[in-house]
């Protein structure tokens, strides 16, 4: 019953790759990178894969109300999470051709549900919302994604052409349950992660140097979350 998006048989996941996060791991992703420049600059968060929203009504509470932008192919948020109106819209986000506002991506996008030539959808989605971002003025691109995903072929491409600026391994491993099942799990739907996570971090404002990617291990719960120095 354990849904995570790494493992198991493509006939037992979910189809759209659909896998919910706990909010703490976007917690420790906002106390780590800051989003001060976001803020100052009145800029919004857009979570194109929001699934139930857990990301974007984590940024409401530091501060983003009104400011949070989300879309997906299906609608699954209700917004009993959120306190200020929100705005969302459905769409295949690698069909969107602009970005709504002028944003930074925040998102825990599908994985390997789909592929374009040979292509795992996640690189698309990352190069994607690379592209959106620069082209609106927004600063970052953060993505969630399995640890394992930072190795291979594909991705030395990607990671050559658009270096990261931070890697922030989760050293507490979330569980992700299947969106689909939570309500059958219960209690056991967030307990016992089995698979390693990561936030990778574009500043599309100040590109990376190929090998000047920072590397940070991000506390288990209970433990402060130090934010990264040398952040705009």
């Amino acid at each position: 019953m354990r849904g995570e998006i790494s493992s198991g048989s493509y006939d037992k996941r979910h189809p759209y790759d659909w896998y919910v996060d706990p909010q703490w791991v976007t917690e420790q992703l906002i106390r780590a990178v800051g989003f001060r420049e976001e803020l100052t600059h009145g800029e919004a968060i857009w979570d194109p894969s929001c699934g139930f929203g857990n990301i974007p009504s984590m940024f409401e509470g530091w501060g983003f109300g009104g400011r949070v932008w989300l879309s997906d192919v299906v609608r699954n948020v209700d917004g009993s999470n959120f306190v200020e109106p929100f705005e969302f819209f459905a769409a295949d986000f690698l069909e969107v051709e602009h970005a709504p506002a002028t944003c930074s991506i925040v998102c825990n996008p599908p994985y390997s549900y789909r592929k374009v030539q040979r292509v795992l959808i996640s690189e698309l989605f990352a190069r994607h919302a690379l592209k959106l971002v620069g082209e609106c003025g927004g600063r970052r691109v953060c993505m969630l994604l399995p640890s394992k995903w930072l190795a291979g072929q594909a991705r030395y491409r990607l990671f050559t052409e658009f270096p990261p600026q931070l890697v922030l391994h989760l050293c507490q491993r979330p569980s992700m349950p299947p969106g689909d099942r939570i309500a059958a799990m219960g209690n056991r739907a967030f307990r016992g992660g089995r698979v390693d996570y990561c936030w990778i971090v574009w500043d599309v404002t100040r590109p990376t140097a190929i090998g000047a990617t920072r590397t940070v291990w991000l506390p288990p719960l209970g433990e402060a979350v130090r934010p990264v120095e040398g952040l705009a």
